[in-house]
């Protein structure tokens, strides 16, 4: 082992730290929505190891392609970009809609901005935009750690989260929604 790899060459070790991670902001998950949706790996690459994601060839043989991070951010991958697996291991089980001040920018509308409670905790916001031909939503997962601010740190960590520019939702209409700070426990 050495500085690159403190916790040695087996990937499951990393993605256990990558588990235990998720787990603080997202209790509900479970340590299968990293194992088996990963193409993230350690292999040797050149004789030496190497932080890897893995690329499908046409023959259907993994490559493995060296990343250039340490081990935190590979940890940090990890535990990223399970939102789909975490939204269909915790249905909704109410949400609260939030009126926006500007519902369009050029031809897009944004059809539907609702902050959403899931049965088995936490929060989420859903966000739904389109125009005459195209469209497109969006699930982003609160952290639970950002429940536990108070009101005005939760509103700015939230904006950082789901930056009010392409949605059109900012600070003074989450504010003056109806409801919105009981309905997240403020």
């Amino acid at each position: 082992m050495n500085e690159k790899f403190p916790y040695g060459y087996d990937v499951d070790t990393y993605i256990d730290k990558a588990f235990e991670q998720m787990k603080e902001d997202f209790p509900w998950a479970t340590r299968d929505m990293i194992a088996e949706q990963q193409y993230l790996g350690i292999a040797k690459v050149g004789g030496d190891y190497q932080y890897v994601r893995y690329y499908s060839m046409s023959d259907g043989m993994l490559s493995p392609r060296p990343m250039n991070v340490d081990s935190q951010e590979f940890i940090r991958r990890l535990a990223s970009g399970h939102e789909r697996a975490l939204e269909h291991a915790n249905p909704v089980k109410n949400y609260i809609n939030v009126p926006a001040s500007c519902r369009c920018r050029g031809d897009w509308f944004l059809e539907i901005y609702r902050i959403q409670k899931h049965e088995k905790g936490g929060y989420s916001a859903y966000v739904q935009a389109g125009n005459r031909s195209a469209g497109g939503s969006r699930t982003f997962f609160i952290p639970v750690s950002y429940l536990k601010l108070p009101w005005e740190e939760f509103l700015d960590k939230y904006l950082d989260l789901v930056s009010p520019g392409p949605f059109y939702v900012g600070r003074d209409d989450l504010e003056k929604a109806e409801g919105l700070k009981e309905f997240l426990g403020y």
